[in-house]
């Protein structure tokens, strides 16, 4: 498929998870060749016509005239004539749509079935090649500035996150329409290509400071390089005394006075968990900052499960609290970082018992945090993990445990996925884990064209929450039935939530 805008199910792309039997999937690729070779034979007798209407226009007193020459006889035949070219051409368009329609028909059932996968082309990949060796230069020049360098990394990227976040961007002084057009042109620009900008610019840090880097090459060594430069340059870093987590928030710490009212309600969907995160965000929920939940399940058969939501990022310089950039750079890193440790308290606190599932659902900066526990041995020998849901988040460094239902979402125009450097087609791919990547500047939909050129937009819960909806009435059978695992224990007759704060312990 390629060429103008679609219809938004049609913008999504899904890669891993389990597909169709060797039978069905034989079965569907001979469908969807006899629907290729139908558009083959439509656009043929498409010619046909456009030949026909040709060689009325060549004839004496055709299509194009004249018609005096032929006396009245050629008076009598110009208007059926010209009827015959309008149909010709007529015919024409009409087949040339069914062969098109033929082949967006074919394209569907390949992806239906979980056989189609979005191809790079040539000059995607010279130009995200070019990309990556630019940004791997940049990367080195800062690394050799030393902790200037490092620190200007870190100053820049947490202001520009900052600003972006409040939505005004690095501007100056330029008018807000002008800033915003420049901005959504450089969001849909640099979409294509944030991870191999992430690469290379990973790559030049983590082979500059090889010491700090502690030897680990790329995405992962220049992170961990960041996250020394904000736990020790004054103007940026605090202390490592580690996370206190404040225990049962109640209604009075909320900006409205109560808790999300879903508190004693299960999640009916996975869409409904995910969208439930954006409650937790200081700005759209009222909830405190550094807020997570965690929900107790009893289903039917008296038998317990939980739900742990995970917001994202709410500071993109080091705070006193680990939603903060700091934190964002431990996780890809691998270090040990203040968010998964205030998750483990929190369920800690709650008595989740080692065999009642655990789902974790988080968003940005709250997805790698809890794809990072479950990546974690010692995470998965003390509690039994029943699913995990991110997006917005940049997962693809974390191997998951087989067994484990796993479902990404991302948007190539958010950026935050790609910051490990890998795109949502380089994720691993398993037959639990299932990545689900839209692009929305490809949308005729006019909502995700506008968010296409917001970083906010395209990162909010909201348009993840709208990708998966598009991906479930896609048809894709990884989509639905890892939706299908994860929603299961999301919901039961008897709910109760409790709602935890965290800080670092030494503000």
């Amino acid at each position: 498929m390629s060429g103008g805008l679609w219809r938004p199910e049609d913008t999504v792309t899904v890669y891993g998870g389990r597909g169709a039997s060797a039978v069905e999937t034989a079965s569907v690729r001979r469908a969807a060749a006899l629907l290729a070779r139908a558009a083959d034979d439509l656009r043929a007798a498409a010619l046909c016509c456009l030949g026909v209407s040709r060689d009325l226009a060549v004839v004496p007193g055709g299509a194009a005239g004249p018609w005096e020459p032929l006396g009245p006889a050629g008076a009598a035949l110009a208007p059926q004539t010209l009827a015959l070219d309008d149909a010709a051409r007529d015919a024409a368009r009409h087949l040339t749509d069914r062969a098109d329609l033929c082949d967006l028909l074919g394209w569907r059932l390949l992806r239906a079935a979980g056989l189609y996968e979005e191809a790079e082309s040539t000059a995607e990949r010279l130009v995200g090649g070019l990309v990556t060796a630019w940004a791997f230069g940049t990367g080195a020049a800062f690394g050799v500035l030393g902790w200037a360098g490092l620190a200007g990394i870190g100053v820049v990227g947490g202001a520009e996150v900052g600003a972006r976040l409040v939505g005004s961007g690095l501007a100056g002084g330029l008018p807000s329409a002008l800033a915003g057009r420049l901005g959504s042109g450089l969001t849909r620009g640099l979409s294509p290509y944030s991870d191999e900008a992430v690469t290379g610019l990973g790559g030049g840090v983590a082979l500059a400071r090889p010491g700090l880097a502690r030897g680990r090459p790329g995405v992962e060594g220049a992170a961990g390089v960041l996250a020394h430069v904000a736990r020790e340059t004054p103007v940026l870093g605090n202390d490592d005394a580690g996370v206190r987590l404040m225990t049962r928030l109640g209604p009075a710490d909320f900006a409205h006075g109560a808790v999300p009212a879903w508190s004693t309600s299960g999640a009916g969907s996975v869409q409904e968990a995910l969208a439930r995160v954006d409650d937790l965000y200081p700005g759209t929920g009222g909830a405190p900052a550094a807020t997570i939940a965690v929900q107790r399940v009893t289903g039917a058969d008296g038998g317990v499960s939980w739900t742990v939501l995970v917001p994202g990022t709410q500071s993109a310089l080091p705070s006193d609290h680990p939603w903060d950039g700091r934190t964002d750079l431990e996780l890809v890193a691998g270090q040990a970082d203040g968010a998964t440790a205030a998750i483990e308290d929190a369920l800690a606190d709650s008595g989740v018992g080692p065999d009642e599932p655990v789902t974790l659902v988080g968003h940005s900066l709250g997805g790698i945090a809890a794809a990072a526990l479950v990546s974690r041995a010692g995470f998965t020998e003390r509690y039994r993990v029943g699913g995990l849901v991110t997006a917005g988040a940049p997962t693809g460094l974390l191997t998951t445990p087989p067994g484990v239902p796993v479902l990404h979402l991302e948007t190539p125009e958010e950026l935050v996925s790609n910051t490990d450097g890998r795109s949502a087609a380089e994720n691993p791919r398993t037959r639990d884990r299932v990545t689900v990547v839209r692009s929305l500047r490809d949308s005729v939909a006019v909502g995700d064209r506008a968010a296409s050129g917001s970083l906010p937009q395209a990162h909010a819960v909201a348009t993840h929450v709208r990708t998966l909806d598009l991906a479930l009435a896609s048809g894709d059978p990884r989509v639905a039935g890892a939706a299908d695992r994860i929603g299961a224990r999301l919901t039961g007759p008897e709910v109760s939530t409790a709602f935890y704060r965290a800080e670092r312990a030494g503000t």
